[in-house]
């Protein structure tokens, strides 16, 4: 019992349901994880690169050394290590990257650095001092905005994504449901067409067409399988016209001949998905039709009564014509008619009788 859960079409649906799942929910939290080492990433180049606050602060630091020595030995001080130390630092502050009004303020403050080490003055170092605080200030007031927009824009993109997640995983599961609903009502519905019986229980030895056995239990069902699926079914009754003479004419085994002939010619004729032909017994055959109309069943039966006369069986025997033919009596069921399988036979037996009684070689619908 258990092997037979493990191993149906349901079970497996649901195992690959569960995966999937899993599989979306677990993409969703490593996405996620990664967005947010993504910020960790932004902000420390944010903060490493576009705010060096620590280089202009040594420049700044170096000036007021500057201006400290000058006031103290009557602007008789040698700054060149001061000069090299701000001039290095500044350089790589000026070449870091920086927005377009940025750059204007930065440029300013390059043209006067380089200037006030030409003029030498003290006057000229504390206007340095002013600009060098403006810019530290400017830097980290347009830091904080930055990142105040940046963050806004990632939690907006954050949600963006996880909502889209959200919606993909319930899209996913709604067409993963769907499309397991349909496939478990099939497969109920339809069980009993796919059944693996064994070849020899439920064939006709002779014809190799599906049996008696076999046509009762495709046929009791025929009403609720078309009633599920909202399909129109057909039930043909098929009798060789004057079988019994043919046999006397020629024999039992040209008889069975015959026999397969007209069964392979049904087989071959009726060989789409959800058509089955049987043999019912003697001379006479079945052939159950799932999802079909009147017009496709009225052409079918024109056809396979033609196809059997010109098979070109000689029958001496026969009333109506020197070659074996067939009478067809045939229903067609209309879903939720709720008709039963007995009385969707008794009709198709009647209809094949009226076949014979107007001559033969004939159906009647």
């Amino acid at each position: 019992m258990k092997s037979k859960v493990f191993k149906s079409v349901p079970f497996k649906l649901a195992i690959l349901v569960i995966i999937v799942i899993l599989a979306l929910i677990s993409a969703s939290f490593l996405f996620n994880s990664q967005i947010d080492k993504l910020k960790k990433q932004i902000d420390n180049i944010y903060f490493g690169n576009f705010v060096p606050l620590i280089t202009l602060d040594i420049v700044l630091k170096n000036y007021q050394t500057i201006i400290k020595c000058k006031k103290m030995t009557h602007n008789k001080c040698d700054i060149t290590a001061e000069k090299i130390v701000i001039l290095k630092n500044w350089q790589n502050y000026y070449k870091s990257y920086k927005t377009i009004n940025e750059r204007k303020i930065v440029n300013d403050v390059n043209k006067s650095i380089l200037t006030s080490f030409k003029i030498d003055k003290i006057l000229a170092y504390e206007v340095i001092l002013k600009q060098i605080s403006f810019l530290k200030e400017h830097e980290v007031d347009v830091a904080y905005k930055q990142r105040r927009d940046f963050l806004i824009d990632y939690s907006n993109m954050k949600d963006y994504l996880l909502y889209n997640l959200i919606t993909i995983i319930i899209f996913s599961f709604g067409i993963i449901a769907f499309i397991i609903y349909q496939i478990i009502k099939k497969d109920n519905q339809l069980t009993i067409l796919n059944k693996k019986y064994k070849i020899e229980s439920i064939t006709d030895s002779m014809t190799k067409l599906y049996n008696r056995k076999y046509f009762d239990t495709i046929f009791d069902n025929l009403p609720f399988i078309s009633n599920a699926n909202n399909w129109k079914s057909a039930f043909i009754m098929v009798d060789i016209d004057f079988f019994k003479q043919y046999n006397d004419t020629y024999g039992h085994d040209l008889g069975d001949e015959t026999l397969k002939s007209v069964a392979n010619e049904l087989k071959t004729y009726f060989n789409k998905e959800f058509e089955y032909v049987f043999r019912l017994g003697g001379e006479e055959f079945g052939v159950v039709l799932f999802d079909t109309n009147e017009d496709i069943l009225i052409e079918c039966l024109e056809d396979i009564n033609k196809r059997i006369v010109d098979l070109k069986i000689e029958h001496k025997g026969s009333k109506i014509l020197d070659v074996v033919s067939i009478s067809i009596g045939a229903v067609i069921y209309q879903p939720h008619s709720y008709i039963s399988a007995n009385k969707l036979y008794k009709i198709a037996d009647e209809n094949l009788y009226k076949s014979k009684q107007n001559g033969r070689n004939q159906f009647s619908l």
